[in-house]
Order: structure tokens, then C-alpha cells, then sequence
């Protein structure tokens, strides 16, 4: 019977080249939607460190007057526009129809959409790499969703 390429020898190898595809993924992860030039709301905290914008994904197709049915991302920003928190919304206008976000010591609340703890980074290497985290697990869907504040 003829050998296998793929020999339990073999696999390890195999593992190791998804480490540096893992490392490039995230150092390489687009902003994406995740920045917008003109969010849907933008909101500051009382103390100016933190900064919550969603930025609306716009619609292939909507009828006239239903554009805040669209989704869109709540983005919770630090003061160096480092992203620290992302939520999806299924709708823009859960935020509108919620109230504004309050502010608390530790944590920024929207009611009905989203909760976010107000994390300081550690250190620049670390605002710079829990951002590319934040804007991977974006792309690959991985945030909470409002549904889960329901």
C-alpha cells in the first residue's frame, strides 16, 4: 500500500505555517466599515476619553424613508481613535429608539443594543494590537450583536 503525503510526520509543519497566516491576518486586517467619514451618531463621554460612532453599512437596495433600517457598526473608540469595542446592530435605529449611551466608571451602556467595558490600553503595542484584533473579529463576524442585549 502506498505511503500517504500526509504522514503524522508532516503535520506539525503544517501547524506552524498557520501561525504566521494567523499574525499577518491581524496585522493586515482592514478598518473596513469600521470607519466612517460621517457617522450615523457620534457621542463623547463626559470625560472626552472615549468616543462611541456608528457608522451605518449602507443598503444594495431600500425604499424611500427606510434608510435607518439599515445595519450598522457601534464602534466604542479611545482618545487616540484606537478601536476598544465593537457591536453590530441589526438596524441603525435600535440606537435612537434605545436613548443615548450612558456612561458609567467602567462601562458605556446603550439600552437595548450594546455594552461595552471602557478598557484603557496597557501601552501603545497593546492599543495597536487590540485593534487589529477588534477590526479582524469584525470581518470575521465575531462581535456581540444587539440580540444579545434584548
Amino acid at each position: 500500500m502506498p505511503e500517504s503525503r500526509d504522514t503524522p510526520r508532516r503535520r506539525p509543519y503544517r501547524l506552524l505555517l498557520l501561525i504566521p497566516l494567523a499574525v499577518l491576518a491581524v496585522l493586515l486586517a482592514p478598518e473596513g466599515r469600521l470607519r466612517c467619514d460621517s457617522p450615523w451618531v457620534r457621542e463623547t463621554s463626559p470625560n472626552g476619553a472615549w468616543t462611541l460612532e456608528l457608522c451605518r453599512v449602507p443598503m444594495v437596495f431600500a425604499m424611500p424613508g427606510s434608510s435607518s433600517d439599515a445595519p450598522g457598526w457601534l464602534v466604542l473608540r479611545d482618545t487616540e481613535g484606537a478601536i476598544r469595542g465593537v457591536t453590530w446592530l441589526d438596524m441603525v435605529q435600535i440606537y435612537g429608539n434605545s436613548g443615548p449611551a450612558e456612561w458609567r466608571g467602567s462601562l458605556v451602556s446603550v439600552p437595548l443594543a450594546a455594552e461595552l467595558p471602557l478598557v484603557q490600553a496597557s501601552g501603545p503595542l497593546s492599543r495597536w494590537w487590540e485593534d487589529r484584533v477588534w477590526r479582524l473579529r469584525a470581518l470575521l463576524g465575531v462581535v456581540a450583536t444587539d440580540a444579545d442585549f434584548r
